[in-house]
């Protein structure tokens, strides 16, 4: 028996790298079957992602890639997207720095918190209703433009800018408003003692504390920006405003033209990586940073009359930014030609597989995201740093891979051997949950892990573990990041138009499939009625997830009584 238990532990001790001690060896056995799933995981995601990438180079390899890709049409490409990529990455960082500076200046905590978390909106509402939303406020029928003030074209750069603006700046907001308050308070009182100007405070301090986000952030938005597929599919107009994804999607849906198709996404790939090491170095949390000195310190530049009207102006200017396209999708509602769209059996059906994908990608993805945190964690615990930072980057590596891109690649993959059209909603659902899961165990690690190593010794002694601890200890005490996870998941897969533009038809649309087709012909009235409904049913999805949470936040004194813990 001693024999064996060695030769246990020395082979334990060889496979994952920890040294013998008592609680390395209990860990070791409640714990291995997390670790397997999660290595398990790790291995599809990066096995499926490199024979994708293979693929698509050894497409780009039967052709001739030079002719593909430096050719004049190529070029105009890049500019295009550069440009535009550009502008709006300027116009965010600046709208949302000098929002972030504005919001900290007047110091109200109150006021903080609703601005941040109405910032919130824009990083849920789903692309297709964004372009709708700016339409109805800039289009020449819209809300400014029944007032003149139309940009003259519906379609075109600027349309694009604004709606990647409604989308960044608020990013931008919340990032420089973290690093803001994250100043310590003796920077702030040194400014007072010295009664500095406004000018003097933003060179001192401001400054320097914004310019170690600058290139990450830039970098990141540029990404978002340069990537863009749905705004510029439904506002782009044309050649002259379009991206790498738009024209890969031309590629494969309208010509056929693979080689052309895979090159492009070689290419994506290429500049997404460069730009992803970039904004590495960006870290951020996306709840509401709160400052518990704000209320007791104040800084002496915002009783300025000028400070004031400024700032004034700039929040007023944001509030619109994000609420103003919302708004002018229910003013412009013509309740009774849109409301024929509920009686459509097209709608219902959309509605159908829209929800199914919604649910079972959202459930999905917060599962497997809590595997992969569980297994990197105890990975990292037992020593082995190679394992846990595999499973890290088999999660990471679909930032890389655009959603477009993974789909063509998936097409010239797997059209061969299967109808890709008859398994259309599982390559959507698989896509939805791929491109979810970097976004969502980014969100959760922090809070996760926190928790993992606060209750590991009174749950081993209690022994509760596997999904007994997860429901009773885990997820009451997280219960607002698995609410907020589950509704951002949820959101992306119902608000997603990438995937679905490849593989849709009349046997298998969603929700925002559909809204695209009506955006495209005659009917804007129903246009304007489903993407409110899009809208709705996301908020209504958050609630329920809250008050489920809630619900089961009710009954967790009952199952501590129960288990003793």
């Amino acid at each position: 028996m001693v024999d064996l238990k060695y030769q246990l532990e020395s082979t334990f001790k060889f496979a994952f790298g920890f040294n013998k001690s008592s609680q390395s060896l209990v860990l070791l056995r409640h714990f291995r079957l997390t670790r397997m799933f999660g290595i398990l995981f790790g291995l599809f995601f990066s096995v499926l992602g490199c024979l994708i990438l293979v693929q698509m180079f050894l497409t780009v390899g039967s052709s001739e890639p030079v002719n593909l890709i430096f050719t004049g049409s190529t070029f105009k490409l890049l500019k295009s997207a550069t440009w535009q990529a550009f502008l709006s990455t300027i116009l965010s960082l600046i709208i949302g720095m000098l929002c972030a500076r504005a919001l900290h200046r007047r110091g109200s905590y109150w006021l903080s918190e609703f601005i941040l978390s109405t910032s919130f909106l824009a990083l849920v509402v789903p692309s297709s209703i964004a372009a709708l939303g700016i339409v109805a406020v800039w289009g020449r029928n819209g809300l400014l433009g029944s007032l003149g003030l139309s940009t003259g074209n519906l379609y075109g750069l600027w349309m694009v800018v604004l709606a990647h603006v409604f989308f960044n700046a608020p990013l931008v907001l919340r990032v420089a408003y973290s690093t803001l308050v994250s100043q310590p308070d003796y920077y702030w009182k040194i400014i007072i003692q010295n009664n500095l100007t406004s000018w003097q405070t933003f060179k001192i301090i401001e400054w320097h504390s914004f310019q170690p986000i600058i290139i990450p952030l830039s970098s990141l938005i540029f990404l978002l920006c340069f990537t863009s597929f749905s705004i510029v599919l439904m506002l782009g107009g044309g050649p002259d405003v379009t991206t790498l994804e738009v024209s890969i999607y031309h590629a494969v849906r309208f010509s056929f033209d693979l080689p052309l198709a895979a090159s492009l996404s070689v290419l994506q790939i290429i500049i997404c990586s460069g730009l992803i090491l970039v904004s590495r170095p960006l870290n951020f949390n996306v709840s509401s940073p709160k400052s518990t000195s704000q209320k007791e310190l104040k800084r002496n530049d915002r009783e300025n009359l000028t400070a004031k009207i400024s700032d004034t102006l700039f929040l007023t200017g944001f509030f619109i930014l994000i609420f103003l396209p919302l708004i002018a999708l229910l003013f412009r509602l013509e309740l009774s030609s849109g409301l024929k769209l509920f009686s459509q059996n097209r709608f219902w059906d959309a509605f159908y597989t829209s929800s199914k994908l919604a649910l079972l990608s959202s459930v999905t993805s917060v599962a497997i995201a809590v595997i992969l945190i569980n297994s990197r964690f105890r990975l990292a615990q037992l020593g082995n740093r190679f394992l846990s930072q595999f499973i890290d980057f088999s999660v990471s590596f679909y930032l890389l891979m655009p959603a477009i891109v993974f789909a063509t690649g998936c097409f010239i993959l797997f059209r061969e051997f299967v109808n890709l059209f008859d398994m259309a909603f599982w390559l959507v659902l698989i896509a939805n949950v791929l491109f979810s899961l970097p976004f969502v165990t980014r969100i959760l690690t922090p809070s996760f892990e926190r928790i993992l190593s606060q209750h590991d010794k009174i749950s081993l002694q209690l022994g509760i573990t596997g999904v007994r601890r997860f429901m009773l200890l885990t997820l009451p005490a997280l219960h607002r990041e698995f609410q907020l996870v589950l509704a951002i998941s949820f959101a992306f897969s119902l608000g997603d138009l990438s995937v679905i533009t490849l593989f849709g038809n009349h046997n298998f649309e969603t929700l925002p499939y559909y809204l695209y087709q009506l955006f495209g012909r005659y009917g804007a009235s129903e246009a304007d009625v489903l993407g409110i409904f899009i809208l709705g049913y996301i908020f209504t999805a958050y609630i329920f997830f809250g008050f489920a949470f809630w619900c089961l936040n009710k009954t967790k004194k009952k199952f501590r009584m129960v288990t003793g813990c």
